[in-house]
């Protein structure tokens, strides 16, 4: 990652952290280091009718005793190739880039266009009026347009493989506690980890320079998963004042050992900085800011190996900055309290690549959520 984007990455951190406890201040910072350790359930209700963007798990709890269902699919496009924050064409890939197992050799294979479908659950339970168990679970379904150019050495495009991978993604578990709450701030951390029950050796087809066909494992990033034990910190700060409401948040997911086939991803960070407003009783908006900074894979798997971009572990992670619009509806419109409905669509507005690898080019969602 170059200077010019690790000072970016700083400059917005700092600009986040500025705005939100800026925020606070003017509506009862004082209040919140007077009454830090005090009981404030009888301000709960209040504070839980901010508007919290989709994309930021585990901020909202059900409360002593009850529980909470979420159905979330999640779709998300990537195309085109960046090194760094520079585009560069499919010719110049291949004309300049040497693969990962033989530096003498050019890359052959380029990624054009990448459909993800992911759907996801949500179990909450609020074991307490402050301490919430979370369980997810995902299946996701990865579409691969490949473009393929001919011989060895040569910029002419030969032919494009339409391929993919599916299969169980993702399980799971974490704890998040409230460690203060009152009338119009709140502040959550939470504890987790993520099991290594997903594939990692599904295989695809792609053609090859001279126009045959291989059937060879799919690429790093190809696979439902890393199949990886991975410890998950976060912590999240909600504020609200009148119909008005903002926050800032931590997510990390930290791979702790190399899976069966030898590699996991890089340590991956995301801070959410988000403001919200109540359009209504049942309705609200939100505008959230997601910055996300993660490091090449580490190690590699010898089966994953070839002409295609993807195969070489030093061409993920990065850093990416992205904007997101979203509505939640709650049910209470149509007579049912215990619904409700969230929707969050978002651009990248900012990309800074270990690669040439594909970039990202939107993302959108929706869940519906049930009350218990």
């Amino acid at each position: 990652m170059s200077k010019q984007t690790q000072n970016y990455f700083c400059a917005v951190l700092l600009m986040q952290v500025v705005l939100a406890t800026g925020a606070s201040a003017e509506n009862g910072g004082s209040d919140l280091t007077e009454n830090l350790w005090r009981d404030q359930k009888a301000d709960s209700a209040h504070a839980a009718h901010a508007a919290v963007p989709m994309g930021v798990i585990g901020a909202d709890s059900p409360g002593e005793n009850k529980y909470s269902i979420k159905i979330m699919p999640i779709f998300t496009n990537y195309a085109g190739q960046l090194i760094g924050s520079k585009g560069v064409s499919s010719q110049y890939v291949v004309m300049t880039t040497p693969t990962y197992s033989n530096p003498t050799q050019l890359m052959r294979v380029v990624p054009q266009d990448v459909q993800v479908s992911a759907q996801n659950a949500i179990l909450s339970y609020g074991i307490t009026d402050r301490f919430t168990t979370i369980i997810t679970a995902s299946i996701i379904q990865k579409h691969l347009s490949a473009l393929t150019f001919l011989g060895e050495t040569s910029g002419w495009p030969l032919g494009s493989s339409y391929t993919g991978t599916k299969g169980f993604s993702d399980l799971t578990t974490s704890g998040v506690y409230k460690i203060y709450e009152d009338k119009n701030n709140r502040v959550q951390i939470s504890s987790g980890f993520a099991y290594p029950v997903s594939p990692d050796t599904q295989n695809i087809q792609l053609i090859q320079p001279d126009g045959s066909y291989s059937n060879e494992r799919a690429f790093y990033s190809l696979q439902p998963g890393s199949r990886t034990f991975d410890y998950l910190p976060g912590v999240v700060y909600v504020a609200q004042w009148a119909d008005w409401s903002w926050g800032i948040s931590y997510r990390g997911r930290i791979p702790l050992i190399n899976n069966p086939q030898g590699w996991r991803f890089g340590n991956l960070h995301e801070f959410n900085s988000w403001v919200g407003y109540n359009l209504g009783q049942n309705i609200s908006s939100t505008i959230r800011l997601s910055n996300t900074l993660q490091g090449a894979i580490h190690g590699h798997d010898p089966q994953i190996s070839g002409a295609s971009v993807p195969t070489n572990p030093n061409f993920y992670g990065g850093f990416l900055t992205e904007i997101f619009g979203g509505l939640g509806i709650d049910g209470g419109m149509i007579g049912h309290q215990e619904l409700s409905i969230e929707i969050e669509s978002g651009v990248p507005l900012y990309q800074d690549l270990n690669g040439p690898q594909i970039r990202k080019n939107w993302q959108s969602g929706m869940a519906l959520k049930v009350k218990m």
